[in-house]
Order: structure tokens, then C-alpha cells, then sequence
């Protein structure tokens, strides 16, 4: 009989709560359990599910407007060709686009997306946090996304700082501000994610195992040798792993850090 233990199950693959916990752990200071439980549920349900409408009302092809309007009155007096002429026309244009062909197609993405960014907004109000920075980079991130995807390239690299750098920010300010360290942390796995999802690029080794090899030096010269031979030993058995299960150490690497930051 062989007894293993696996990190299979859907929970281990929701990376943005466990570098959400990862990074509140680092913060090694007293909390507020309600704004633990708030800003979890907008890392974990809000900041998806932003992403998601973000994506389905940008990502797909434009709409153009329609050549003729039957919303607008001709103004009196005006010419056809003349500016309160075209003016008109335009507005009419714009109207009927607007019911006929964007609110159809993507009315429930818009309203969506404008559910989730209302509501990250009240959260940030209600809970008085400096999340301002947080929510603008997530916002820059979600566009990077949307545009890489328009262009036909993969974008990995805005989705894994989206999944792993901004909740280790969040996590971080529940207990105290952002300290230079942990910030730089957030980052490194962040290009870490992004070089374990990224198959194509040809920086993948130096994204995975730069930011990792210089955590490594942090803890060691800090004299936490214990966590630094850990870490180590999580970026031999990321040579060659497969995708579907690299997501398993970068779990127990984050934790790790987070740990030594404590």
C-alpha cells in the first residue's frame, strides 16, 4: 500500500487566495477578522470575476456604427453636410448602435463589469484602505490583458501578476503598509507565475528561477537557512514539471516566503 499526498483538489488551484493568505501571513501583525473576510472575498470573487467582464466587453471585435440613424430629427435650416447637420447624424448614429447592435451583444458584460468595479469601490470606502493603487493597477493589468489578447498573444504575464502579485498586496496592507521586501516578493512571484504559464517565451528559465535565486539569497543571507535550503529544494523539482502541477510548489513557495518575512 502507497500512501501519497496530493494537491490535486480545485482548492489548491485558486492561486489568488493562497497568495492572499500568503501575503497576510507575511504581515505578522494583528487583524481585523471582518476586513480579513472582506478583502478575501474581493480578491477571490470580485477581482475575477472584473477580470471575466472586463475581458468578454473589450476582448471580442469592434462594433462599428451603423451608416444610416432613424433616432435624430434633421434640425431645421440645416444643410446636408453642414456641422449641425453631421452633429445630428452622429448622435443618431451613436443611439442607434447603441440599442441595436453594443447593449445586445454586450450589455451583460458592461453591466457586469460595472457590478463588480461599484462594489470594489464601496468595499475600499466602506473599509477605509489605501487600496486605491491596488485597484488602478488592477485596472492597468486588466487592460494589458484585453489588448494582448486583441493582438493575438498570450497574456500570461498580466494574468499571473493579476492572480499573484496584487492579492500579496492586499494580503499585506490587512495588517500593516507595504514594506519594501515584501513588495519586491509580490513581484518576483509575479514573473515567477508568469514564466510557469508561458510555455512559448524563450525567458521562461530566467523568469521562473531569476526571481526565485535571488529570494534565495535573501533568506540565506538573513540566516534563514532552513527556509532558504526549502526554497531551494522547490526550484529543483520545478525542472521539467508539468504544467498541470507546478501549481502545487509555487504554492508551498509562496508560503515559505511568507514565512521568512514574518
Amino acid at each position: 500500500m502507497n500512501l501519497s499526498l496530493s494537491f490535486e483538489g480545485p482548492i489548491f488551484k485558486l492561486r489568488p487566495l493562497w497568495s492572499f493568505v500568503a501575503g497576510f501571513l507575511a504581515t505578522g501583525s494583528p487583524f481585523s477578522p471582518l476586513q480579513f473576510f472582506l478583502l478575501l472575498f474581493l480578491v477571490e470573487g470580485l477581482m475575477p470575476g472584473w477580470w471575466r467582464s472586463f475581458k468578454a466587453l473589450f476582448s471580442g471585435n469592434s462594433l462599428p456604427l451603423p451608416l444610416a440613424n432613424n433616432k435624430m430629427l434633421t434640425p431645421p435650416y440645416a444643410l446636408p453636410g453642414s456641422i449641425a447637420w453631421e452633429t445630428v447624424n452622429l448622435l443618431g448614429r451613436i443611439i442607434t448602435w447603441w440599442e441595436k447592435v453594443f447593449w445586445p451583444e454586450r450589455g451583460k458584460a458592461l453591466g457586469s463589469w460595472l457590478f463588480f468595479t461599484l462594489l470594489a469601490l464601496a468595499l475600499t470606502f466602506s473599509e477605509r484602505i489605501k487600496l486605491w493603487p491596488i485597484l488602478m493597477l488592477a485596472m492597468a493589468l486588466g487592460i494589458a490583458g484585453v489588448m494582448s489578447t486583441k493582438h493575438g498573444k498570450e497574456p500570461a504575464p498580466w494574468k499571473a501578476f493579476y492572480e499573484i502579485s496584487l492579492p500579496w498586496l492586499v494580503g499585506e496592507i490587512t495588517g500593516r503598509n507595504v514594506e519594501l521586501l515584501s513588495f519586491a516578493s509580490a513581484i518576483a512571484f509575479g514573473f515567477v507565475a508568469w514564466g510557469l504559464e508561458d510555455e512559448k517565451t524563450r525567458w521562461r528559465e530566467v523568469l521562473i528561477f531569476g526571481p526565485l535565486g535571488l529570494l534565495f539569497l535573501s533568506l540565506w543571507f538573513t540566516g534563514k537557512y532552513l527556509l532558504a535550503g526549502g526554497l531551494a529544494c522547490l526550484m529543483l523539482g520545478l525542472l521539467g514539471i508539468d504544467r498541470q502541477k507546478h501549481h502545487r510548489l509555487l504554492l508551498l513557495a509562496l508560503f515559505l516566503t511568507a514565512l521568512a518575512l514574518r
